[in-house]
């Protein structure tokens, strides 16, 4: 089967005006999702979207140019969603960390964003399945990936920085390149687990990680 044109339609259409326009623009997304779930990215087609979605084919192109303009669309949201969850209360590898023992709470809150990352990964397997897929032939979704997994790394990169910065982690780490390890290493293995269907414990695989990551730090291993 040939390959779509990755060319169509703008990335960032302008979000609609009215409240109407955005709760139809929300269904369209939702129903995009259920049919390129069930059929993916290249058999899906704007009739079944529609459909799925209980508009007029042509009501469709007010809001989207394309089926690969409504996927970017969908893969960013999901992707602020993925990453949002990593990045709010006080789970998060990156931002300020809490008083008290700080490499110990270090490790707790890797461990917590861990199993945040696995849950909201587990939500969204089959979008992040074809993520992977478009990102192969789509630069534009090749770019919204490079840019969470950017996001991702700054403020675990951040995270190591100020663990340095306070004596707990070696200065002699570099910390840009360990967050892409270690980020790298989370992702692969959570894709390698519920895309792939390998077969792992979830409690061990998350103790793991959290152990591997600690100790490439030289963090306490955890409780």
């Amino acid at each position: 089967m040939s390959q779509p044109s990755t060319t169509e339609g703008p990335v960032d259409r302008a979000l609609p005006a009215t409240e109407r326009g955005r709760r139809m623009r929300a269904r369209l997304l939702e129903a995009a999702r259920e049919v390129f779930e069930r059929d993916g990215f290249l058999d899906a087609r704007v009739t079944d979207i529609s459909a799925a979605a209980g508009v007029a084919h042509g009501s469709f192109y007010t809001y989207f140019g394309s089926k690969t303009e409504i996927f970017r669309a969908l893969v960013a949201a999901t992707m602020d969603e993925l990453y949002a969850s990593l990045g709010t209360g006080d789970g998060a590898p990156g931002g300020d960390l809490p008083s008290g023992d700080r490499p110990r709470d270090a490790v707790r809150r890797i461990d917590r964003a861990n199993r945040r990352f696995v849950a909201m990964y587990r939500q969204n397997t089959a979008l992040m399945a074809l993520f992977e897929q478009v990102t192969t032939f789509d630069p534009e979704v090749r770019a919204l990936r490079q840019a969470a997994r950017e996001r991702m790394v700054g403020r675990v990169g951040h995270s190591i920085a100020q663990l340095q910065a306070e004596g707990h982690v070696d200065a002699d780490v570099d910390a840009e390149y360990s967050a892409h390890a270690l980020v790298a290493m989370v992702n692969g293995l959570v894709h390698y687990w519920l895309v792939l269907g390998a077969e792992f414990d979830e409690d061990r695989l998350v103790a793991t990680m959290t152990g591997l990551w600690a100790r490439s730090l030289g963090l306490p291993p955890g409780d």
